[in-house]
């Protein structure tokens, strides 16, 4: 019987270990994204079928803010095909964050990591970064919520294209 219950116990266990981790965010506008683990990347509930760039910036980056005025441009240019999912990740206030939008005109979906710290760590430690975060991070995400590309420090508008590009094929 106490071996009987030790095979539960530890069946129980491992299919516990292995339920995907799932996240709630919340855009600074109050949209509410769900995020599901998967095991080749990331499933953006909300956005199924398009490229995803999830991007992790800081307020006080210089190349984050020059990324910016690009991010605004690819989201006019590719609005039925990419979503870009930015979360501020120096720990800036919500409030603040609401502010920084729209000082920058940011057109995007954005998250204050203050709010939502445990998901900065879980996609630091997966993109490798468990001792810092090299901003800007983004992680491009194909149609099919596969993981493709990890790059940190600023990219170029013509290499975002072609990422995106690929990302839909």
């Amino acid at each position: 019987m106490k071996k009987l219950l030790l095979i539960i116990t530890l069946l129980l266990t491992t299919t516990y270990a292995n339920e995907p981790i799932s996240f709630t965010l919340t855009t600074i506008n109050d949209k509410k994204l769900t995020v599901s683990e998967t095991k080749e990347g990331l499933d953006f509930h909300e956005f199924k079928g398009k490229a995803i760039l999830l991007t992790l910036f800081g307020h006080r980056c210089p190349p984050c803010l020059k990324e910016i005025p690009e991010l605004i441009e690819l989201t006019n240019e590719h609005k039925n095909d990419l979503e870009i999912v930015a979360i501020e990740a120096q720990l800036y206030p919500k409030e603040s964050v609401k502010e920084f939008v729209a000082q920058h005109k940011m057109n995007y979906n954005v998250i204050a990591g203050y709010d939502h710290n445990d998901f900065v760590t879980y996609i630091a430690n997966r993109a490798g970064y468990s001792n810092g975060i090299p901003l800007p991070l983004l992680i491009a995400i194909n149609k099919d919520g596969e993981v493709e590309s990890v790059q940190a420090g600023l990219i170029g508008k013509s290499e975002l294209e072609q990422l995106i590009k690929d990302l839909n094929d």
